[in-house]
C-alpha cells in the first residue's frame, strides 16, 4: 500500500493474469502486420506503458493509456473502411470536417499521400467516431463511445486527484473498452469477408506470372494482410471461408493456395505449439522439394551444413526411397515430402553397417542394401 498524504494506491501485483488476458485481448483488434516499424513502435511503446502504469498500481493513468490502445484499434477500423467504403468515407470526411477537409489530406497528415491510422486523430475523439456510420453505428452506440471520450476526460485533467484507485475498477474499465472495440470491428465483418472474395479473385493478386510476389504466403501477407492491416480477429474471420467457396471463380486453383496460404499464416500465428512439419498444408506446399522446407522452414542451409562440417537433416525415406525425408530434432518428428509417410524417432534407426535410416528392428540393425551385400559376398 502506498500513500501520498491525501489518496490511498491498493496495489495488487498478485492479480496480473487478469489484466494480461484483458490486454491481449484489445491486441486481437489491432493489425498483425504494420506499414512500417515505426508503427509498430509506437504500439509496442504504448503496450509497455500501460503494462507499467498497472503494475505499478498508477490505474489512472494505466487506464488513459488503454483508452489510446481502443482508439488506435478504432482509428484502424477507420483506415480498413477507407479500404471497403472509399467513396463513403471521403464523404463522411466531408461533411464532418467541412473547411478543415483539405487539412486532413495535406502530406503532414498522411504517409506519401496514403492515409494511416494516425491520419483519424486530427478529428476530435467525440466526432471521429460518427464515421462508423458507413458501417452501420447506431445513435445509442455512438453515445456509449462518447461517453468513453467524456470518462477519459475526466481522468486526463491535471486537478490533483487520483479518481482511479481500485484494480477491480480498472479492470472492469478495460474490459468495457474491450467490449467495445469488439463491437466496433464486427461492424465490418460482413464488407471485409466481401472485400476479400473481390481482392483475391482479382487476376493481378492471383495470377502469380503477374502479382506482386510469386510466392503464395509472402502474396498472402504483404500484399494483404500487411496492405489492409488485418487484424487476428479479422484473420479468424477468413479462414473460415471454405475452399469450395472459390471453385466456380477464374483461377481458382491458384485462388485457393492463396487462401491456405492465409490460414497457414492464421494457425501459425495462434499456436504457441504450432509445428511446420507437422502441418499439412506446410507438407503440400513443399512437396517433392525436402531440401526448401529444411532452409525456409527451419531455417537450416545446406551450404551452411557443408562448409562447417554439420550434418543436413535430409535423408533417404526407408519407405519409398527417395531422398525427401526430413529430420526434425527439436520436436523428434521425421517426415517424407515424396510419399508423406511420417516417423518418430522411436520408429526409425541407424544401419550399424552403412549408417542410412531404416526402420528399426530389435533383432537386426542392418537395412536391406547391406544385408543383400553380405549375402552376396
Amino acid at each position: 500500500m502506498k500513500s501520498d498524504g491525501h489518496t490511498t494506491i491498493n496495489a495488487k501485483a498478485e492479480e496480473p493474469l487478469d489484466f494480461s488476458v484483458a490486454l491481449d485481448k484489445i491486441l486481437e483488434y489491432l493489425p498483425q502486420e504494420y506499414s512500417d516499424k515505426t508503427e509498430k513502435q509506437y504500439i509496442d511503446a504504448l503496450i509497455l506503458a500501460t503494462r507499467t502504469s498497472y503494475e505499478n498500481g498508477l490505474y489512472q493513468f494505466a487506464y488513459i493509456q488503454y483508452h489510446m490502445l481502443f482508439m488506435t484499434a478504432v482509428y484502424y477500423a477507420l483506415l480498413q473502411i477507407s479500404f471497403v467504403h472509399k467513396k463513403e468515407l471521403e464523404k463522411g470526411l466531408y461533411y464532418l470536417l467541412k473547411d478543415r477537409y483539405s487539412e486532413f489530406w495535406k502530406e503532414s497528415n498522411t504517409k506519401k499521400g496514403e492515409l494511416y491510422f494516425g491520419s483519424f486523430a486530427i478529428i476530435n475523439e467525440s466526432d471521429v467516431f460518427m464515421l462508423l456510420r458507413v458501417v452501420g453505428l447506431e445513435n445509442d452506440f455512438l453515445g456509449e463511445l462518447k461517453d468513453l471520450v467524456k470518462q477519459r476526460n475526466n481522468y486526463a485533467h491535471a486537478n490533483g486527484q487520483l479518481l482511479l484507485t481500485s484494480d477491480d475498477l480498472f479492470l472492469d474499465a478495460i474490459s468495457n473498452y474491450n467490449e467495445k472495440a469488439e463491437k466496433v470491428i464486427n461492424f465490418l465483418k460482413t464488407d471485409l469477408i466481401a472485400f476479400y472474395k473481390k481482392s483475391i479473385g482479382e487476376k493481378d493478386f492471383y495470377d502469380p506470372e503477374i502479382r506482386a510476389c510469386s510466392d503464395a504466403d509472402e502474396q498472402m501477407e504483404q500484399e494483404f494482410i500487411k496492405k489492409y492491416s488485418l487484424s487476428q480477429t479479422e484473420l479468424n474471420w477468413l479462414r473460415k471461408i471454405q475452399l469450395s467457396e472459390f471453385d466456380d471463380m477464374n483461377g481458382a486453383e491458384e485462388i485457393k493456395t492463396l487462401h491456405c496460404a492465409l490460414i497457414h499464416y492464421y494457425i501459425e500465428l495462434t499456436r504457441d505449439d504450432y509445428i511446420p512439419i507437422a502441418d499439412t498444408y506446410i507438407q503440400n506446399k513443399y512437396h517433392e522439394n525436402a531440401v526448401g522446407f529444411i532452409e525456409n522452414e527451419m531455417g537450416i542451409s545446406a551450404y551452411e551444413c557443408g562448409k562447417y562440417g554439420a550434418e543436413f537433416p535430409l535423408y533417404e525415406c526407408p519407405e519409398c526411397g527417395e531422398e525427401q525425408l526430413v529430420f526434425d530434432q527439436e520436436n523428434g518428428k521425421y517426415h517424407c515430402f515424396a510419399c508423406d509417410e511420417d516417423f518418430t524417432t522411436e520408429d526409425l534407426a541407424r544401419c550399424d553397417r552403412c549408417g542410412c535410416l531404416m526402420k528399426r528392428d530389435d533383432d537386426w540393425q542392418l537395412c536391406g542394401n547391406c544385408t543383400e551385400e553380405i549375402k552376396r559376398d
